[in-house]
Formats: C-alpha cells, sequence, structure tokens
C-alpha cells in the first residue's frame, strides 16, 4: 500500500507491478473518500489505453466488491471516467501543453510513466491537486523528477523490482534475471548490464565508461530548427534497422527514433517511409555496407545515399557530435538504451580506450552516418570538420 506523503515517486524495474498497484491504491481511495476526483495522466490517449486506464479495468473485473463499487453503468468508456458510488470520479486523461494542464482541479494526481511528460506539466497539474502527486516510471535514464524531486520534504521515493510481483509470468521472470551478468548467463550471451541495472534490480542505467555520458532525456521536440538530417542502420535477424532524425536547434541536437524493428525487408522499410509521409527530397545517409538496400529503397522513390567511411571515420564522428549537447526525445526507448549502453573498450587496467564497443549503437551508428555527412567536410582534418550553419 502507498504512503499518503504529498508526493509519491515509484521507481519501478520492468514487470514490478508499480501500475497495476498504485491503481489498485486508487481504486481503495475512491472506496474510502466520497467526492474525490482522480485525475490519471500519460503521455498520450493510446498510452492510456495500453497501461493504467487498461489495468483498472482489469483490477475491477477480477474483483466482485470493486464491481459493487464501480458499478457498468457508472463507467463512461467515450470520456475514459470511472465514477465510484462514494461519488468519486476516476478520470483519464493526457495534455498537450501546460496551457491544457491548467484546466481542472483535483484531489489525486498520477502520472503514469512520467519520464514521458514534460516537467511543466506536471508542475501545473500538481499546483492543481489538493492531497497527493504520485508519478511512476521505469529508470531508464535521469529525468526531471531527479532534479527537482529528489530529496525535497514530503516526497517519497519508492523503488520496486521484479522480485516484488508475486504474480508474474515465470517466462518474464526468467527473461529479466538473463540480463544479469553472471557467468553463466554471459557465456550464453544473454547478460547485458545496463538492463539488469534497470529492469532487473530498478535503478537508474547509467554504466562508466559511457560513449556519450551527458546525454539527457526531453520531451520536447523542436518545430523551429535550422535544419535536419536522417540517418539509416540495416539489419534483419538479430539487429534492428533504424531510422533517426536529428533537428538542430538552439545550438543543440535533438535526437528522434522512428524505425527500430528486426525482420524487415527493404519492401518493408519502403512501406514503412511511405507510411510516415518520410519527405522524399530529404536525403538519408545510409549504412555504405549494403548498397544493394540502398538501390531497392531509392527505385521505390526516396532519396537515399550511402555513408562515408574510412579510417577514424567512428571516432571522427563521435568528436563531431560531443560538440554538442545531445537530447533524445523520451519516446525513443531503444535510442535512450544504446545511449545508455555504448560505452568504450577497457584495457587491463580498467582505463578507457579510444575505441567503442560495437553493440548498442543501431541507432546511434544511423545518426553518425547523417551527422557526420553534414557536420564533417569530407576528406578534411577534425580541427577544419566543422561546416558553417
Amino acid at each position: 500500500m502507498l504512503s499518503a506523503s504529498p508526493v509519491v515517486v515509484h521507481q519501478g524495474g520492468t514487470s514490478s507491478g508499480k501500475t497495476y498497484g498504485i491503481m489498485q491504491y486508487l481504486l481503495m481511495c475512491g472506496m474510502w473518500n466520497a467526492n474525490e476526483v482522480i485525475t490519471v495522466v500519460a503521455e498520450d490517449i493510446p498510452s492510456l489505453k495500453a497501461g493504467a486506464y487498461r489495468d483498472v479495468q482489469n483490477i475491477i473485473a477480477d474483483n466482485p466488491d470493486l464491481q459493487k463499487w464501480y458499478p457498468r453503468d457508472l463507467h463512461n468508456k467515450t470520456d475514459r471516467i470511472i465514477k465510484s458510488r462514494s461519488g468519486t470520479v476516476l478520470e483519464f486523461r493526457s495534455y498537450q501543453d501546460t496551457y491544457d494542464a491548467r484546466s481542472g482541479k483535483r484531489d489525486r494526481l498520477f502520472i503514469n510513466e512520467a519520464n514521458s511528460v514534460a516537467y511543466e506539466i506536471y508542475e501545473q497539474l500538481s499546483l492543481r491537486t489538493t492531497k497527493q502527486a504520485i508519478i511512476d516510471y521505469n529508470p531508464s535514464a535521469p529525468f526531471w523528477a531527479h532534479e527537482h524531486l529528489f530529496g525535497r520534504d514530503g516526497v517519497e521515493w519508492v523503488i520496486t523490482t521484479y522480485r516484488d510481483n508475486v504474480f508474474l509470468n515465470d517466462n518474464i521472470r526468467r527473461k529479466i534475471e538473463g540480463y544479469e551478468p553472471t557467468a553463466e548467463n554471459i557465456e550464453r550471451g544473454t547478460a547485458n548490464q545496463y538492463r539488469w541495472q534497470v529492469y532487473g534490480l530498478g535503478q537508474v542505467g547509467r554504466l562508466e565508461g559511457l560513449v556519450f555520458p551527458d546525454f539527457k532525456v526531453t520531451t520536447q521536440w523542436p518545430d523551429q530548427y535550422k535544419w535536419r538530417v536522417w540517418g539509416m542502420d540495416f539489419g534483419f535477424t538479430n539487429d534492428p534497422t533504424t531510422l533517426i532524425e536529428i533537428r538542430y536547434a538552439h545550438g543543440d541536437l535533438y535526437w528522434k527514433e522512428h524505425i527500430y524493428e528486426t525482420g524487415m525487408t527493404n519492401t518493408d522499410i519502403v512501406r514503412r517511409l511511405v507510411g510516415k509521409e518520410h519527405p522524399r527530397n530529404e536525403l538519408i545517409v545510409a549504412d555504405s555496407a549494403e548498397p544493394k538496400s540502398i538501390k531497392e529503397i531509392s527505385d521505390g522513390g526516396f532519396y537515399i545515399r550511402g555513408s562515408v567511411k574510412g579510417a577514424d571515420s567512428i571516432n571522427s564522428g563521435i568528436d563531431a557530435i560531443k560538440r554538442y549537447n545531445v537530447y533524445i526525445t523520451a519516446d525513443s526507448k531503444n535510442l535512450i538504451e544504446e545511449f545508455s549502453s555504448y560505452t568504450w573498450k577497457m584495457d587491463r587496467n580498467g582505463k578507457p580506450m579510444n575505441t567503442p564497443i560495437d553493440a548498442f549503437n543501431h541507432g546511434i551508428d544511423a545518426g553518425r552516418y547523417a551527422l557526420s555527412k553534414r557536420l564533417l567536410a569530407q576528406g578534411k582534418p577534425l580541427q577544419a570538420v566543422l561546416v558553417d550553419f
């Protein structure tokens, strides 16, 4: 059971049951307290329907006592409002901006997957919340809660893991435990230090020796920008095909993943580009090791060219990127995981070498291809590579 602290931050690894438990708590609040307004918020409506809103319906359906308190005739599915016989209202909403968040007041607030919701929206909602604000998130990377809430009076920080979920499916449990870097898991090839920290231990995933240690996660995606570039890396069975867009705004680089998927043929890629209404006249810089794929996508009507590779091209591209602040959009989950896992090789003394480990880099490579084309002048040394903006 959650505490009654004015603010509760619930940091939990995957399958820890945090959202389910919070919704149970809020349903109980609706039984104990009359005429409350409880607002449940997510990044967008699809996220609500796949998360907290679906959970609350399953919880009620599985509990006859809750069905008496929350009868079907008081459930407005169109507006996603569930009412209790006590007069309490649970409303499930998303907010586009801070102006939108200023409408309405409530007794209790719950923001599901808060790292995908802007701090400014949380701030406006919490200002209009009289009793309690709750947020939960999967700790893939630090975000505004660590800056604005950690260590403050009246804030309780709760950490849960998959071990706290007694109802967890055994297959999911085994998959999570396969990430632990034990000798057995390392030999099997399933060990993953980052995923073990985040999904297994419920800890914020930042490893030592990161290539890009200062990247930040943001909910902002600039509509106004000086330029943008597109990069693609090819994969199929084990590695994903990726399409990354990077926008240069306010002197910073904003990264967003559009495709991150295994099993995609070139026909699938063209179909996806059409579905995304990708601008056909905007260059996509792709892995030059796949000329056949580049030709077939080009034949599909898209402006795509191979990347320029050469001696030290990886490090030159990394050095060019590191001249800027890097922001990853919060909905780019795989890209966040890559930036949180992409590390330098270590020597026998545990000191980083000047060579990155060739792993956790499919989206990063796609972005590097595109930015190298934009930022680096071909054939010139790094000291002279910056292109005039």
